[in-house]
This record gives structure tokens, sequence and C-alpha cells, in this order.
């Protein structure tokens, strides 16, 4: 079976993740809504209105992204990358299949500020990949600025506190399970981005080897930034 031009599978792919996460999108914004119109007026409850508004815009700036995003110049060739991406990004979507269970007001709230925090960050890492953006591992452009001089992959990294945040909201042994297999499948798609990048940018070994790749070095934090866009 002959596979469509690269051009005919990259508007497929960006029409799918187009349409998913603004389906997600306004049923975020529902709930949300909803959620406000139930004003409890308390510190949780402003909170988590702060964790669905922050989801809520991380949504829309995929979309936006997605949209706008520039023509891959290199993609990881495979069957592995491509479901390795697929599970890592969508995998979480089973967490809302987990029965809740009741946690103390203290864990919830800690749940919900590590929640914002994580969601601020991530649309801090997409805002500065801008149309570099994808899921499967491909390579558009080099960002080496803002976040991405701190680390390789931030936006992997904040997407790690958000998912911390729903574990602690519902700390049950199917939440932690999904939560590692997540976790897994997206340092996959880290090692298979590694070598995509390497491979279309000869400067990425230099940024390699002064950047750490998730955790970030003090030395790391507070260069002065030169936005490439």
């Amino acid at each position: 079976m002959k596979l469509p031009p690269p051009a005919m599978r990259d508007f497929i792919g960006r029409a799918t993740m187009t349409l998913y996460f603004t389906v997600c999108a306004a049923l975020k914004a529902a709930t949300t809504v909803a959620d406000i119109s139930k004003a409890e007026w308390t510190t949780s409850w402003f909170i988590d209105i702060g964790a669905s508004i922050a989801s809520l815009g991380f949504m829309a700036l995929v979309v936006a992204t997605t949209v706008t995003r520039l023509p891959p110049v290199e993609t990881a060739r495979g069957l592995e990358p491509r479901i390795s991406a697929l599970i890592g990004c969508f995998a979480a979507v089973a967490l809302t299949a987990v029965p809740h269970v009741n946690v103390v007001p203290q864990l919830e709230l800690m749940a919900n500020i590590t929640t914002v925090f994580g969601f601020a960050l991530c649309i801090w890492c997409l805002w500065w990949l801008g149309r570099s953006f994808s899921i499967l591992a491909q390579a558009r452009r080099l960002v080496t600025a803002g976040p991405y001089q701190i680390v390789r992959h931030p936006l992997y990294a904040c997407e790690a506190i958000v998912l911390l945040g729903i574990i602690l909201r519902n700390p049950r042994w199917p939440t932690v399970a999904v939560g590692l297999i997540v976790l897994a499948f997206q340092y996959r798609r880290v090692v298979n981005e590694e070598r995509v990048l390497r491979t279309a940018f000869p400067e990425y070994q230099e940024y390699a080897r002064r950047v750490p790749m998730l955790m970030p070095r003090p030395s790391s934090i507070g260069l002065p930034a030169s936005d490439p866009r």
C-alpha cells in the first residue's frame, strides 16, 4: 500500500490534532463555565478554576500552534516513534476513567496548585516552541531560547508536573500505573526527538553539550535569552 506524500500526511495529522484538541477545549470550556456558575468563593475553588482555565489556555495554544506550524524538515522513521508519540500524548486520557477517591482538603489544594503551576509552565514552553510544535518526533526549527535554554525538552518536564498534580488529586494505584506508562512513553518521545534533531541540525550537538535534557542545572538558569524565531 502506497503512503500519501509527506505534505498530505502532515495535513492529515494537523487536521486530526486540530479537531481533537478543539473538541477537548470546547468540553473543558463548558465544564469551566458550569463550575464558575457554582461560585463557592473559597481558596480551593479559585485554585480549581485557575487550573481549569490554565488547562483550557494550554489546549487553545496547542490548536493555534498546530494550525500554524512549519513543515517538517526531518521526521523519525519507523513505527515505534509514532506509537510512542501517540501513547505518550494521549494515554493520560485514561485517567478520566479512574474512579475518584476523596482526599483531605490539604492534599486537594496541593494537587490543584501543582496542576496550575504545571499548566502555566506548559503554556510558557509552548509559546516559545510556537510553530515548531508537533506530536510526532519531527524537526521543524531549532528553538534554544526561553525555557529551552534551561533544558532541551522543557515541555515534557512541565507536563510531568501536571501529571503529578492529577495523581495527587486521585491517589489510586490505577492512576499511578497510568502515570508511569505515560512517563515511560514520554521518555521514548524525548529519545526519538533527540535523534531527529541531531540529524536535522548540526548545531544541536553543541546545544546538547551545554544544556541538560530534562533536569535543569544551576548554571543553565539565568542565561540571557535570544529569540531565534
